[in-house]
């Protein structure tokens, strides 16, 4: 069976890590070694992980525990309108639930997995848009003991992602289970 887990990918990205420049992200460990999880590098990841993610031109802005800040260009993902395409917008706020537990639990452990997701679009974006996620890492650390123990742990993001402006241009709410990686 071929394994489809993006984060199993991580490894191997990591694996390269000490060629990223100079560590601006926190560290997080990988078989006791200390790896610094930079934008840099989740952009890279994602781009390399879901392709779709990088045509879209999604870029992590920011990235520390329990915390995911992403940005998404209008140039490449307007519609027909000038606006921007509600797909790429969907894809935004989809993106977090797997970013904010690489970014806080040990890389490739655990694999996030989308089970619902209700968008509302609550305006025309005209710009890029910005989306900012967080999520105690207390709380998450709490999940990753639960999907230990139990097989899989569920969490919900409620996340808004705001144009140049600062106006709210969507809101979601999605559902997610967290389940110990296949190894």
């Amino acid at each position: 069976m071929r394994r489809n887990c993006y984060l199993a990918r991580l490894p191997r990205l990591l694996s390269g890590a000490a060629l990223v420049r100079a560590p601006t992200g926190p560290a997080r460990p990988y078989r006791g070694v200390m790896v610094p999880i930079t934008p840099e590098l989740a952009t890279q990841f994602v781009h390399q992980s879901v392709p779709a993610i990088g045509r879209l031109g999604v870029v992590v802005a920011a990235i520390s525990p329990g915390s995911v800040d992403l940005r998404v260009p209008l140039a490449g993902n307007a519609n027909h309108m000038g606006t921007m395409y509600a797909g790429a917008l969907f894809a935004l706020a989809e993106l977090p639930g797997g970013l904010i537990p690489l970014a806080t639990l040990e890389p490739g452990r655990y694999t996030p997995i989308v089970t619902s997701m209700e968008v509302q679009f609550v305006a025309a974006a005209r710009t890029d848009v910005m989306l900012s996620a967080r999520m105690d890492p207390d709380e998450l650390a709490e999940l990753g003991a639960r999907a230990d123990a139990q097989g899989e742990a569920s969490f919900t993001l409620e996340l808004r992602a705001e144009d140049a402006s600062g106006r709210t241009v969507l809101t979601s709410r999605a559902r997610y289970l967290l389940r110990p990686a296949r190894r």
